[in-house]
């Protein structure tokens, strides 16, 4: 059985190139649901402005709102909707558990077979990242009121202390079920990439 034990180990240690992440989304629409086809933009905030981090993730969203039939305005033209986002780490917690261990009649995992006590205390550390979409009515935008439209968060939790990581998850998990129910909050678990080890 020992060796069955060590080959499947092996075997996880192979396939840990990607981390999964445990998000919960919740989202709002204001009346009607948003009608595809109409066009949008990305604005920066203030703080965002020039910031290469940011257009990659607006990047990120607007290739999602495309996917769910909207059409990114062309620069300069004056877009139906108005895209604002908001992202970053939401601090961190640690669980405990107990390792599995061997036990006198067989494989011992939290006293469910007989044998030896449970195996040492071992620490894992997860980290919360928070992805916001806000959509504007771009004509009301122009006239410098902000009329929300919709409005979508993601929060999510992974071992990976890393926001570059953790938002094409956070992304793809807002908008699995893009523009969804209004006001109801949904558990989504996604894949994502920990950065490359140098």
């Amino acid at each position: 059985m020992k060796p069955v034990i060590a080959a499947l180990s092996f075997a996880l240690l192979l396939g840990g190139c990607a981390a999964t992440m445990q998000t919960d989304v919740t989202q709002f629409t204001a009346g009607a649901p948003l009608p595809t086809g109409r066009t949008f933009a990305v604005s920066a905030e203030q703080d965002q402005n020039g910031s290469l981090e940011f257009q990659h993730y607006a990047a990120l969203i607007g290739g999602a709102l495309q996917d769910h039939g909207f059409k990114a305005a062309p620069p300069g033209a004056q877009a139906d909707l108005m895209v604002v986002v908001h992202y970053g780490g939401d601090g961190n917690h640690t669980e405990l558990w107990t390792d599995p261990a061997w036990g006198g009649y067989g494989w011992h995992h939290r006293g469910a077979w007989g044998g030896y006590p449970y195996g040492p205390t071992e620490s894992t550390t997860y980290y919360t990242e928070m992805l916001e979409v806000q959509i504007f009515d771009g004509a009301a935008w122009r006239n410098n009121t902000r009329t929300m439209l919709y409005q979508g968060r993601a929060i999510g939790d992974s071992t990976v202390n890393e926001i570059s990581a953790a938002l094409p998850g956070l992304v793809k998990a807002l908008f699995t079920h893009f523009p969804g129910n209004s006001g109801q909050t949904e558990h989504i678990t996604v894949e994502i990439t920990p950065p490359a080890r140098t």
